[in-house]
């Protein structure tokens, strides 16, 4: 307490100015310096009174220190050093003003010896200090996201935690409401009373600290998305079907004014109308959708019934579709088929008055992983597979890991379903190896597995089928070798009469490796052309060399419908050279011949009974016999005028020994952002084989040209046997989703693509 006055008394002479005031100061010194320094309770003070301090504050490692040893740092009168021991790591101290000050690098207690002198008198005095320094203080921060997300009853979302300044990252997980797991991943309760759960992540490191988000459960709202109803025709089945969205399922609907024409139903709880009229005109009808937790909203249409043709609709004049050249741009938006869902949803092209009929949709196969549940006409991408039965009544299509799928087709109503799908749950019906339909029995299906030819037998609608072996392409020593291991293969069709089955296979790599084309006849064996020898083996015909020295590598095959030709499609020349072909097998015998020799064989093509359609020519078509194939005959020399660059696949998928019977096509054009320069861009046509150059018009294939699966975006489909029924592959302008569930998509990157049924009229 006596230095403190001394101290506060003198206030230290003006800090030893004067002399006499300089030896009370020496004094002060001399007692300070005794060892008697009385320790300051602050680390701050008066501006006048510098009073030493002694306990320094404790420091923490890496948290910014500041400590003086005397209050007032800014006018000391006395020089700071460090005589003994050391400053904690990380800490300094200022000479002039005695401020010890900095960011402790290490933890431990640390004692010095501080020096202190005058600045103007020669004096000195010193002062041992110790500073405890504690080790850094972790603060464990946590953020959760999503933060505040909406989602519907009974939806999922993923949660996810991020710590910071722990090393275990592990967070536990609980929910006021529904069901969250280990790994943060929430499902919600279906309840439509509950509207909002809080989700809380609980530090494995550090219990104290949490985070927590609130998740809002709504329902998005409830809309009509049908945008019209199809026009009906009086006297012909009618069946179409209203769309909602949004709400909670499942709807029900009502009609709130108009009538339906007589003969007419609408079904409140699938909202379709069916039925056939023989009345005409326009009906004004409003309807009412309610979902499940009693929201509602209503829409009105206007159902336009034209009257009974007195014309021939259908096969094989096709006298209700269009023949004119007018140019038809596709609508945007494209008729309502609905999104991710919406399988038997028809619709009729504005444009157009042949209907169309959605037949997959996402939930058509549940069991595919996301990425597959995409759905094609054919995976092969050929306009030539034959999808259809004999009467109609039955098709198959694929998806796109392979399998093709066996469905009914009620050709009146134009709806479609799975078969077999209680004896199939998990994937909502039966699959099977791909392959071709019989055409002699509607319950009929060919199969190709390895190098194996199976048939299934329909004829059970209840319980399904299993292969039974017809061929197996091994089985002779004049066919593939015993042990062949078929690395790829690619189908020629089957025959008339189910008489012939041709197939190409590769045992060393894919499409393009192969060399060996076979064909079976049914009672007489296997008969096989070897490309890369030009030897003809079999069981049956002749036997030798081919009569051309070309040897290649095959494309594909694809065989005439009377069973005698092949057409071989080269891919790799392995001889000095070779035509461009395709080339013509007589099969069962040396004789080959190529297109090659009457000009003209680009682009793509398709087979009659005894004829070989192509179009090498942008939108020209031309016809050439199998054994006179420098006779051809222009189909379309009209068609092309005026059209840019137009891509075509055509399906030829009747019997007819006379060939008479039209063929039909899907075009395409990839630039759909423009307006199509001519008519037939991205249409579905039929085409007269006579040199007659008529073209039916039957509907657009809603394509954008633009899909990343091969077969959608040229919008190859096939037709059906009896000529009544078109099935194809399209995006639909990319509407129905994408291909890994989402509502939206990007056009060429993710949309999915399905099957539609198009009625040829």
């Amino acid at each position: 307490m006596r230095a403190q006055r001394v101290f506060s008394h003198a206030k230290w002479g003006s800090y030893c100015a004067p002399a006499l005031a300089g030896i009370l100061c020496i004094c002060a010194l001399f007692l300070l310096g005794c060892n008697s320094i009385v320790p300051s309770s602050s680390a701050s003070g008066n501006a006048n009174s510098a009073i030493p301090q002694f306990a320094l504050p404790t420091g923490t490692v890496g948290a910014p220190y500041s400590a003086a040893l005397f209050g007032n740092v800014e006018s000391s009168p006395f020089l700071f050093s460090v005589s003994e021991g050391q400053l904690p790591p990380g800490l300094s101290l200022n000479p002039t003003t005695g401020l010890v000050s900095g960011s402790p690098a290490r933890a431990g207690q640390f004692a010095f010896t501080v020096s202190i002198g005058g600045k103007e008198l020669r004096f000195s005095t010193t002062r041992t200090y110790e500073l405890k320094v504690d080790p850094e203080v972790s603060h464990v921060a946590m953020s959760i996201s999503p933060l505040d997300p909406t989602i519907t009853p009974g939806g999922k979302i993923q949660f996810s935690a991020t710590l910071k300044n722990t090393k275990n990252p592990g967070v536990t997980w609980s929910a006021s409401n529904g069901v969250i797991t280990s790994t943060g991943l929430y499902t919600a309760p279906t309840s439509a009373s509950i509207k909002s759960v809080t989700i809380t992540a609980t530090s494995v490191a550090q219990p104290s600290v949490q985070a927590s988000t609130k998740i809002s459960l709504a329902y998005p709202q409830l809309q009509i998305g049908s945008v019209n109803i199809p026009s009906a025709k009086a006297g012909t089945s009618y069946n179409a079907k209203l769309v909602a969205s949004g709400g909670q399922t499942p709807y029900s609907w009502t009609l709130l004014s108009g009538s339906l024409p007589s003969g007419f139903q609408f079904a409140p709880s699938s909202g379709a109308i069916t039925g056939s009229t023989k009345q005409s005109g326009t009906f004004d009808l409003t309807f009412r959708v309610t979902d499940a937790v009693g929201q509602s909203t209503q829409k009105s249409f206007a159902l336009v019934v034209s009257g009974a043709s007195t014309s021939n609709c259908g096969p094989p004049t096709y006298n209700c579709s269009r023949t004119d050249m007018n140019i038809v741009q596709v609508p945007v938006p494209p008729p309502n088929v609905g999104n991710l869902t919406g399988a038997n949803t028809i619709v009729t092209d504005p444009d157009f008055s042949n209907p169309i009929v959605r037949i997959t949709d996402w939930n058509t196969d549940p069991g595919l992983v996301a990425a597959n549940r995409s759905f094609v006409s054919a995976g092969g991408g050929s306009a030539d597979e034959n999808l259809w039965n004999l009467d109609s009544s039955l098709l198959v299509l694929q998806a796109l890991g392979g399998w093709a799928y066996p469905f009914t087709f009620d050709s009146s109503t134009m709806q479609a379903s799975r078969m077999y799908a209680s004896s199939f749950s998990t994937n909502g019906g039966m699959r099977m190896p791909s392959g071709n339909w019989s055409r002699v029995d509607p319950n009929i299906f060919f199969a190709h597995e390895g190098t194996a030819l199976y048939q299934y037998n329909f004829t059970d609608r209840v319980n399904p089928p299993s292969p039974q072996l017809v061929y197996d392409f091994t089985s002779s020593s004049n066919c593939l070798p015993r042990g062949f291991n078929a690395t790829w293969r690619t189908q020629g069709g089957n025959s008339s009469g189910d008489t012939v089955f041709s197939m190409a296979y590769s045992n060393v790599g894919i499409q393009g490796t192969g060399t060996y084309v076979v064909a079976y006849k049914v009672g007489s064996g296997c008969t096989m052309l070897n490309t890369q020898t030009g030897q003809v083996t079999g069981d049956w015909g002749s036997q030798g060399t081919i009569g051309t020295s070309d040897r290649w590598t095959v494309h594909n095959v694809k065989m005439s419908k009377d069973g005698n030709w092949l057409v071989v499609v080269r891919e790799n020349c392995l001889s000095s050279t070779c035509v461009h072909g395709p080339y013509f097998w007589q099969i069962g015998t040396t004789n080959i011949g190529w297109c090659g020799q009457g000009g003209h064989c680009s682009g793509h093509w398709t087979e009659g009974y005894t004829h070989w359609i192509n179009n090498p020519q942008n939108a020209q078509y031309e016809s050439r016999s199998f054994a006179q194939d420098t006779n051809v005959l222009q189909l379309t020399p009209g068609l092309a005028h005026g059209i840019p660059t137009m891509d075509q696949h055509a399906s030829w998928n009747n019997v007819d020994p006379n060939d008479t019977l039209p063929f039909f096509l899907s075009t395409w054009d990839r630039d759909t952002t423009q307006l199509f320069p001519g008519p037939y861009y991205n249409e579905i046509l039929g085409i007269a084989p006579d040199g007659s150059g008529k073209v039916w018009r039957f509907a657009h294939s809603f394509i954008t040209g633009q899909s990343q699966e091969f077969t959608a975006t040229y919008g190859i489909g096939t037709v059906s046997q009896d000529g009544r029924f078109f099935i194809f592959t399209s995006d639909w302008m990319g509407t129905l989703g994408s291909q890994s569930g989402n509502a939206s998509c990007t056009i060429g990157v993710d949309c999915r693509a399905d099957v539609f049924v198009l009625q040829l009229n």
